[in-house]
């Protein structure tokens, strides 16, 4: 099974520690839960006992782009027989690397961290929240839905098709 693949082209957090959190996705509550990066989580309050990882969940459509933080760890795969970038995953319990989100930030990502894309998918659809750790992308703004961004180029680099989205 092939997982998304993100690239921090141009994330406030690349330069600034300020702009990166260590977190722990818990799924809908309390299930510690593998993720893939290029994914999204709501931070929901720091993990009990810790002091800089903060406890991650789903995020609602409508959640508050201040809340939300883009998954992207570095790609360390232990397993000699997986060598591709989409072979990686954040493992259940493990702790990752989120990015918050800032205006004019512009982060790629493969489609298997969206929904909605498809052969009709174009530079200027619109990628918000939806009830899901998944990015939706559509062609005008959904009412409840928080806008994340817009597609700003979508371009093949090497085996893999990136979505770039600047961030609203």
């Amino acid at each position: 099974m092939a997982h998304a693949v993100v690239r921090t082209d141009k994330m406030f957090g690349t330069d600034n520690r300020a702009g990166v959190c260590s977190a722990k996705y818990m799924g809908s509550g309390s299930t510690a839960t593998a993720i893939d990066n290029g994914n999204v989580v709501k931070l929901n309050g720091l993990v009990t006992g810790e002091r800089e990882v903060y406890k991650a969940v789903t995020p609602a459509a409508g959640s508050d782009i201040k809340d939300i933080v883009l998954v992207a760890s570095p790609e360390i795969i232990y397993d000699e027989i997986k060598k591709g970038l989409d072979d990686f995953t954040n493992g259940a319990g493990e702790i990752v690397r989120g990015y918050y989100l800032h205006t004019n930030d512009i982060f790629s990502v493969t489609a298997d961290a969206l929904s909605g894309v498809s052969d009709n998918t174009k530079v200027g659809d619109i990628v918000e929240l939806q009830a899901d750790t998944k990015l939706k992308v559509v062609t005008s703004a959904t009412s409840g839905s928080t806008q994340i961004g817009t597609i700003i180029e979508i371009a093949n680099a090497g085996r893999f098709k990136y979505y770039a989205i600047q961030v609203a």
